[in-house]
This record gives structure tokens, sequence and C-alpha cells, in this order.
């Protein structure tokens, strides 16, 4: 079953963004590809559509990476 989760990552800081989307989305691709699932982003907002558990984890694989980007 597909599920779609949506993650605001606050605060919205482009360079922080910027490097966990990577250059043409690179970084983006990347988990797609491992995880199996699909991601969309518009600024801040990332959306994850794939099975439910995999879209839960790539949610909270995204919120760690931009919270590391911090220190």
């Amino acid at each position: 079953m597909s599920d779609r989760l949506t993650v605001e990552l606050e605060p919205a800081d482009t360079l922080r963004l910027s490097n966990l989307c990577g250059q043409f989305d690179e970084h983006l691709k990347q988990i797609e590809s491992r995880l199996g699932v699909e991601l969309f982003c518009r600024g801040n907002l990332f959306t994850s559509q794939g099975e439910k558990r995999v879209s839960r984890a790539a949610r909270r694989l995204l919120q760690h990476l931009y919270d590391l980007s911090a220190t």
C-alpha cells in the first residue's frame, strides 16, 4: 500500500536545504534509489511517497540529515 507523507524542515535555510538535496537533487535521487520511494520538494516542504514503512523511514532520514546540517 502506497503512502504519502510530508515533513516541513525548519528553520527554512537555503544553504542547508541545498546541501541536503545536492546539485541537481542528486542526494534525493540516491535516497529514492536506496529506499524505493519518490521524494518531492518545494522549498522546505518535502513529501515522500511509497510503501508506508519506507515512506516513514525516508521522512525520518530527511529530518535527521537536516538536523545534522545545523551543527
